[in-house]
């Protein structure tokens, strides 16, 4: 006998729903995150370099990465 295709489905499938969103904004923090650090890391590493007193390149580097992981993050969000 062949399984009704009107049946509901199980109930792991809420859950999965669920898992599968949650992986997803993790991942968006995480891009966010690793942006906002990447762009601070090279702002200091300009800074070292041209021998800065104040950490300007560091908050250029960090304000940089954020406006770049802000993009990334609204374009996977409107890609779903």
């Amino acid at each position: 006998m062949e399984p009704d295709r009107n049946s509901p489905q199980p109930d792991s499938t809420p859950r999965l729903k669920t898992t599968k969103t949650a992986l997803r904004f993790a991942g968006i923090g995480t891009t966010l995150a690793s942006a906002i650090g990447l762009g601070a890391l090279g702002g200091k590493q300009a800074d070292d370099h041209f021998q800065l007193d104040k950490p300007l390149g560091t908050a250029a580097g960090a304000i940089l990465g954020l406006a770049l992981g802000m993009w990334s993050v609204l374009r996977n969000i409107q890609a779903k």
